[in-house]
């Protein structure tokens, strides 16, 4: 039955005059008596019955009355999310980023995005930069956020979103001077705290070493950098992380990583497959994500190290 048909059925029972349904339809009353004696037919049911110059519901159309107003709101919302969709505005979007980025970036960023985007559905898997391109390569997230690879994946769009620098941080028996710069080279006679090669920063601070030729002594790499600091706040050697790792202990000294006088960094990136197009709203998230982290970094271009900063650049 069409769904116009119904419609008909709901602004009549509304108006309970045939005469004015039709007028506000568009239609002819024969028209319109016509669809509603054929619904009764469909359905097997009376749906109306006369009273005096006007007409009143039976009982059973009376419970098709809500029945078919349900239908109808139904339909309306159907409408809208198809509209949406042809728009870019509803769907899912797959996002996968690392563990560091999500919790540097994220927590003020999010919740801004969704209300801003009702429509959309945001799904975050948190994976390794290895992993990640993996998942972009199979069609299991639409776009990544994470460290630039350092070497350009075939496929891939890239969009660069922002830059991170390196911190050294260590109890106070391995580092001194916090807050001041440190040569890359005055690290590598001391027991290093690393993060593993699943992130894809890791391969700058190889970078690094490769440089110097320095095969420093490695105690550990973790997939965390928390299980580092950790480490670290118990004399066990100097954690080398991104500057955004969230570091809450004020105990722990943290200087920014120099190579040959320069602050060593690398890209933030947003990648995607060219292949496997995202949707078109993944464009708005990485948009506003990069503006997010721009503002980010202007203000802490302006602040001063602080001992006791959970951040520093």
């Amino acid at each position: 039955m069409d769904i116009r048909v119904y419609s008909s059925f709901v602004t009549t029972a509304e108006l309970m005059n045939m005469t004015a349904a039709a007028h506000r339809l568009n239609m002819t009353q024969s028209a319109l008596s016509r669809q509603i004696t054929g619904l009764e037919a469909h359905l097997g049911v009376k749906l109306f019955e006369k009273s005096g110059r006007n007409i009143r519901l039976t009982g059973e159309g009376e419970l098709l009355m809500a029945k078919a107003q349900a239908l109808l709101a139904a339909e309306r919302d159907l409408r809208l999310q198809a509209d949406g969709l042809s728009q870019g505005d509803t769907g899912v979007l797959r996002l996968g980023a690392c563990s560091q980025l999500i919790e540097r970036y994220f927590p003020d960023f999010l919740r801004g995005w969704r209300d801003q985007n009702p429509g959309v559905d945001l799904r975050i898997e948190d994976a390794g930069g290895a992993e990640l391109i993996e998942k972009l390569k199979g069609g299991l997230v639409h776009c990544t956020i994470s460290a630039a690879p350092a070497q350009p994946v075939e496929t891939f769009g890239l969009r660069r979103i922002g830059s991170l620098g390196y911190l050294a941080v260590a109890a106070p028996g391995h580092l001194d001077r916090p807050g001041q710069p440190i040569e890359a080279s005055d690290l590598f006679d001391k027991p290093l705290l690393l993060l593993n090669r699943k992130h894809a920063s890791r391969e700058v601070f190889d970078a690094v070493m490769r440089v110097y030729g320095a095969r420093p002594e490695i105690i550990v790499e973790s997939y965390s950098p928390h299980t580092l600091f950790s480490l670290a706040e118990g004399g066990n050697g100097v954690a080398i992380v991104p500057s955004s790792a969230r570091i809450t202990s004020a105990s722990l000294i943290r200087r920014p990583i120099m190579l040959k006088g320069e602050p060593v960094r690398f890209d933030i990136c947003a990648m995607w497959n060219t292949q496997l197009p995202p949707p078109a709203f993944a464009q708005r998230f990485i948009d506003a994500l990069a503006a997010h982290i721009a503002r980010e970094e202007e203000r802490e271009a302006r602040q001063p190290f602080r001992r006791g900063a959970l951040y520093s650049v």
